[in-house]
């Protein structure tokens, strides 16, 4: 495979894997990505991931300052969630 086409495929992959960023995105158009950070998303809006399932989404209360834990605010009905790293829990904002 030449350097063009080589570049033409890492483009494609790279679009591909925008639209499907942007399928997560929902009604709000805004685009999610992947979140290492968790001690600098309390406030944020978020959706928590584990083993590729939905597990929740809403507004993190509070973080650990390693990012190694963090919150979801309880909302309605909901109570208060704590979610950690070392389970595999992803964050997505």
């Amino acid at each position: 495979m030449n350097s063009q086409a080589t570049l033409d495929a890492r483009r494609d992959a790279s679009e591909l894997d925008l639209e499907h960023v942007e399928q997560r995105a929902g009604s709000s158009g805004k685009v999610l990505g992947l979140r290492s950070d968790w001690a600098r998303l309390p406030g944020r809006s978020v959706e928590v991931w584990l083993l590729g399932e939905h597990v929740a989404t809403g507004v993190v209360d509070q973080a650990a300052e390693d990012g190694s834990v963090l919150w979801i605010a309880a909302e309605g009905i909901s109570t208060r969630r704590i979610f950690d790293k070392s389970s595999g829990y992803q964050i997505w904002a």
